[in-house]
This record gives structure tokens, C-alpha cells and sequence, in this order.
């Protein structure tokens, strides 16, 4: 039998059409709401307080959901507002480029004037501006009055067409808010989604929004929601005191029950007949990855995926203990000699020293080349966006750990051969 068709064929037998997990969560509606799970108590907060046109910045480490959430808080709105038969515009914009308060502008105006186009002159002659950026459009829909974009920007290299429209030179901000002005008049409501904020630098983060007041504060029926990984405490004071955000909420880590539901909804999501438990995957099973996850929903997604993969290649009949076992030696050793020699010793430290914060030791230091811990804090995003370290939270801080699919005895064990 070929690899396909086996790999086909135990799917099938386990009552699966594919391989349901993915690092990121889908964009469609509807199966995101087969997913959802666990942050209904956030949605209570927050579909109100968008709807009384407040702003709210929603915050988390890597992973933990904040797109996953926002794309279905917008999906919920959306249908809510319908309900009522009230006019809104709902806008999720990601992928923002840049790194200052006017490519910031250009980017969220060209989004607000693409949206506006089949019903302001204005706004039509701005969408078809070059404004520095181009965009993609994953879904427009509209349910009952409510209009839903989902857009990302992409940089543009041709000329504008029209040389008296804005361009780089162009101080985009004035325009910016009389478009959503207009917007207001068109719709009795607008909330705007900004995702992957969390990817910028919070001291630019912070400048954005020490000079955004007006966009913020003044429409009376328009409402924000930004992702944002995290705040120093002064960063926060600031923030606080701009007065911007009405809910500034942070995603806790996820319990490992919570997590086994999601199991749960994902492979029902390609199930022929839904159950209530997570074959193929045993109990004893579910238990362990709910535990390697570490709170982290996409480390969840990676961890299962990756198992799923290599269990459908075998004949198991299921995913024991037994089974888990091997495939998860075999994932670990894939995974830690797939790393850059420097990638891994620094998971090795980090592992050692039981993770890495900033109360890290000069003899840490010392075993990572640097002389602060700040030094280390570029190479860490990085590594928290490929899934390497996961950042856990608490009273006294954060500390950067290993994932769990490092095995940090292959090391050990390489060092010592040699």
C-alpha cells in the first residue's frame, strides 16, 4: 500500500476525512465556531462594550489565542447586531505594516476606504490610491446590515494613479478621521480589529497610540480591539492613563480540560459521526499532550498534528500510550536536531536553568554569550513565533521555557560523545 493510502486509509478507519489540526486556527465562520472554546466569559464583556463604541486591547503570550478569539468575538457581533437589525461596519485589518503612527494611518485608512468604496465617492478615490500598500482580501460578507471584512496589507510598488491623491508624503491621519466620520453616517456602528499588533515592539505600540487620541477617543459609535502581547508596568500606566481601552484583557493559559475539548472540536470538525471523547487518541494520551501544551492552544495544534501525522503513516489501531510513546521519541529527536546549533543551546540553558526571565544568573548569561537579559529578547520573539519557547506568566513575571517537543537528553548525550 502506498503512504498516501495508508495514511488515507487510517484516517478513514478512525472516522476522520483529514488531518484536522493546524498551528493556526482557521478563518471560516463557521468552522471557527466548531472550534471555539473556553473564553465564553470574555465574549460576555466584550460584544457589549464594542457595540457601546469603547475600545478594548485583549493581551496573551504567543499562541494563546487572542486571533482565534477575535475572529470569532467578530463573527458573534456580527450575527448579534443582525439580530437587532442595526447597520454596522465590522472591519478585522491584519497583518499592518510598518513601524510608525503614519504607515499605521495609511494602512487602516486604505482598509476603512476599500470598505467605503461601493458607497462613498471619497472613499472610492482612496481605495483605488496606491497609499503605499495593497489588499488581500480573505472574506467580505455581509449578514442582514452588517457588512464583514477580513483584510491584510501587502506593500505596492507601482506608481498612484492619481498623483493629488495621498501617497507616502502625505500626512494620511486628517483623512483617516473624516473617513470614519463618514463611516459613522453610512453605519450606526463601526468596530475595527486590529490583529498582530502583538508582533510590533510595545515601545512602538505605545507611540501609536499616545498619538492616535483622536482615532480612540472621539467616535461616539466606533469601537476597537487590539491584540497586544504585553506591557511593562510603566508602559501600562501610560496606557492607563491615555484613558483608550474601557477592557484591557489578558488570556489566562487554558486548563488541560479545556484543551481536551478543543481536541474534542477539532476532530469532530472532520468527523463522520460526532463523539464526545478524542479517539484515536486514548485518555491516558489526551492527558499527556493537554500537558505538554503548557496552557498554549496552538502548542496543542502543533503537538497533535504532528502525532496524527505520524500515527496515520502506522497501522495502529489507535493512539496509546504505547504508540504515543514512539512517536513522540521520534518527534523530539526530529525536532531538536532540526535546530540551528545556536537554537539549541539556548534551549538546552533554558531548560537547565528550569526557563529564562529576567531574574536569569550572570553564570546563565554567561553560558549564552550576553551580558543582560534584554540582549536576549529579539531571539526569544523568534523563537516564541516559531513554537521553540513558550512564555508562562505569573505574579512575579514571565519566563521563557522549552517546548516540550526539545529533548534536551539528545543534547546532553551529543555533548558527552563528543
Amino acid at each position: 500500500m502506498s503512504r498516501l493510502k495508508k495514511h488515507n486509509y487510517n484516517l478513514k478507519k478512525w472516522g476522520l476525512t483529514e488531518n484536522p489540526f493546524r498551528p493556526t486556527s482557521p478563518d471560516d465562520p463557521e468552522k471557527l465556531a466548531q472550534i471555539f472554546y473556553g473564553r465564553d466569559q470574555i465574549l460576555d464583556i466584550a460584544i457589549p462594550t464594542l457595540y457601546e463604541g469603547r475600545n478594548i486591547l485583549i493581551r496573551g503570550a504567543w499562541g494563546i489565542g487572542k486571533t482565534t478569539l477575535i475572529f470569532n468575538l467578530i463573527n458573534q457581533l456580527q450575527q448579534e447586531v443582525s439580530d437587532i437589525n442595526e447597520k454596522m461596519l465590522v472591519l478585522y485589518l491584519s497583518s499592518i505594516p510598518g513601524d510608525s503612527s503614519n504607515e499605521f494611518y495609511r494602512a487602516l485608512l486604505l482598509g476603512i476606504a476599500d470598505s467605503l468604496a461601493d458607497k462613498d465617492e471619497e472613499a472610492r478615490d482612496i481605495a483605488n490610491t496606491l497609499l503605499g500598500y495593497s489588499i488581500q482580501r480573505t472574506k467580505t460578507t455581509t449578514e442582514g446590515q452588517v457588512k464583514l471584512g477580513l483584510l491584510s496589507f501587502g506593500k505596492r510598488q507601482e506608481l498612484p494613479s492619481n498623483q493629488v491623491s495621498p501617497t507616502d508624503n502625505f500626512d494620511p491621519y486628517p483623512l483617516l478621521i473624516r473617513l470614519l466620520n463618514t463611516a459613522e453616517t453610512i453605519y450606526s456602528r463601526v468596530v475595527i480589529a486590529i490583529d498582530d499588533f502583538d508582533k510590533k515592539d510595545t515601545i512602538v505600540v505605545q507611540s501609536i497610540l499616545e498619538s492616535s487620541l483622536d482615532l480612540f477617543r472621539m467616535g461616539r459609535h466606533r469601537g476597537f480591539i487590539m491584540t497586544g502581547r504585553g506591557f511593562t508596568d510603566l508602559q501600562e500606566s501610560t496606557l492607563k492613563a491615555l484613558g483608550i481601552f474601557s477592557e484591557d484583557i489578558p488570556l489566562e493559559p487554558m486548563s488541560q480540560d479545556d484543551l481536551k475539548q478543543i481536541m474534542i472540536n477539532y476532530l469532530n470538525s472532520v468527523r463522520d459521526k460526532q463523539r464526545n471523547d478524542t479517539y484515536p487518541f486514548t485518555e491516558p494520551v489526551t492527558k499527556l499532550i493537554t500537558e505538554y501544551a503548557q496552557g498554549v492552544p496552538r502548542q496543542l495544534n502543533v503537538i497533535c498534528e504532528k502525532v496524527l501525522r505520524k500515527a496515520a503513516s502506522q497501522d495502529y489501531e489507535k493512539i496509546d500510550e504505547t504508540a504515543f510513546n514512539m512517536i513522540w521519541e521520534s518527534l523530539q529527536k526530529e525536532f531538536t536536531y532540526g535546530l540551528s546549533p545556536q537554537f539549541r543551546n539556548l534551549l538546552y540553558v533554558a531548560y537547565e536553568a528550569g526557563g529564562l526571565s529576567e531574574n536569569i544568573s550572570d553564570a546563565t548569561l554567561d553560558k549564552l554569550d550576553v551580558l543582560t537579559f534584554v540582549e536576549l529578547l529579539p531571539q526569544f520573539k523568534s523563537m516564541e513565533e516559531q513554537g521553540l519557547l513558550i512564555r508562562q506568566e505569573d505574579e512575579k513575571g514571565f519566563r521563557f521555557l522549552p517546548s516540550p517537543l526539545f529533548q534536551h537528553q539528545l543534547i546532553a548525550e551529543s555533548e558527552a560523545e563528543s
